[in-house]
This record gives structure tokens, sequence and C-alpha cells, in this order.
């Protein structure tokens, strides 16, 4: 909660899975200091799991988004939950391991992390802590920065605060697009608008590899969102 906090005026997005624990805790973290806050899902749109995070869902809709490359009726299986992992692991820019055992889910998206050349950091625990021992794993291995505080993140990732006036100059001047960002831009810059059935078979990518795209340009300002599922570069 701390870290998101001392994030608030970095302008960040708050990416993680919805499920029970540290993944609820940032995204109310986000929410309560007005952060955008994405949830990536192991099952369909059709339901939230756990249920008692269906009103936090809800408003991360509303200030962020769910996202998810399962079809409807799927269920939140154990299986579906590394598959997941890759997707939360792919669009971060700093990953972040607060708590985990050695065996858990959060390692997996660590790994996955490292083989992205993602930036992978965690929270340092006391030896004898079977939640932290996950973190000191990732520690000891080299696998993970030690951080333990949001000054940590910002002085690792060289994020430097700048003054809001020159925050769109500089978006606009220097945006770095990932290989499927670039491909949906190149398409769209290309037409006026396109309905995303067309920009799917246009594209070529997967349909969780576009809506990732998609979601992060609308994050960044870059496309605009129109009624019947239609999408045009934001004027």
């Amino acid at each position: 909660e701390k870290i998101v906090e001392d994030l608030q005026a970095e302008n960040v997005l708050i990416l993680s899975g919805l499920a029970y624990g540290i993944d609820t805790i940032a995204h109310k973290a986000a929410l309560k200091n007005k952060l955008p806050t994405v949830g990536v899902l192991a099952h369909g749109l059709d339901k939230i799991y756990p249920p008692q995070n269906k009103m936090m869902a809800k408003q991360m809709v509303e200030h962020g988004g769910l996202l998810t490359e399962f079809l409807s009726a799927t269920n939140p299986d154990k299986q579906n939950f590394p598959k997941h992992n890759r997707i939360v692991a792919g669009m971060c820019d700093a990953l972040i391991v607060i708590e985990s055992s050695k065996k858990g889910g959060s390692l997996i998206t660590a790994e996955l992390g490292n083989g992205y050349n993602k930036d992978v950091f965690a929270i340092p625990g006391r030896a004898n802590d079977l939640k932290s021992e996950g973190c000191n794993y990732l520690i000891k291995n080299n696998k993970a920065s030690l951080i333990t505080s949001a000054d940590d993140l910002l002085e690792m990732m060289n994020w430097k605060p700048m003054p809001k006036a020159a925050q769109k100059k500089q978006r606009e001047l220097f945006i770095e697009f990932t290989v499927d960002e670039r491909i949906v831009v190149d398409i769209l810059q290309q037409n006026e608008s396109v309905q995303v059935d067309q920009l799917y078979y246009k594209s070529g990518l997967s349909s969780s590899a576009m809506a990732a795209a998609l979601l992060m340009l609308e994050m960044q300002g870059i496309v605009l969102s129109l009624p019947g599922k239609v999408y045009k570069i934001s004027p």
C-alpha cells in the first residue's frame, strides 16, 4: 500500500492478477490513490474470482480495466493461472514481488519477467518467514533487485519526476512502442477508424496480444475507443 501511495505523483499504472491477497491490496491502493489499475483474469469476463472482488472490479473497469485471454464461461481452473501470469509479466515495465513462498505463483511471474528482459524487484523478508522465502530466493540468486520503498524503485528504473506541462510533450516526442503496439498503431494511422474484427484480421496478432496492445495504447492516450468496438488514433 505504501509503495503504491508513494507512486501516486509518478502517473503509473498498477497491473496485477485480481487474486485474493497482495493483488487485491495493490488494486485497492491504486483506486484509493486515483491511479489507473488493470486486473488480468485467469477466467472468462463473465465472472469475477474471488467473488468478494466484484465491487472492486466494477471500479477498475471505470478506472483502468479487466483483461483476459479466456473465453466467457471459462472457470478459474488451476492450470489457467500460470497462463495469465505470462500476460502480467509481459505487460509490465517493472515487476515487483511483495511476498511469495518458494513455490508461489509470483515466482513463476518473476521467472517469466526475467525471460522477457523485464526489470524484476522483490521486497526482502525475515529468513524464517515462509511468505518471504520466494522474495529472498529471487534476491539471493540475482533474479530480482532488492527494494524496500518507492524511492528505490524510482531510482533503479530511472523514473525522474517531470513538470506536468512537460509530460504530454515528452509523451508525444519520445513514445516507445512494443512490436505489437507498433503494428496496431501503423494500421490505425492508415485508416480513419477500424473495427476490432478488422484490426484483428489485419494485424495477424493473437486476440490476447491485440487486446493487451490496445489497452496499453488507450492508457497512454494514443488510441481512442469508440462505440461498436471501433478504434482510432486519438486527435
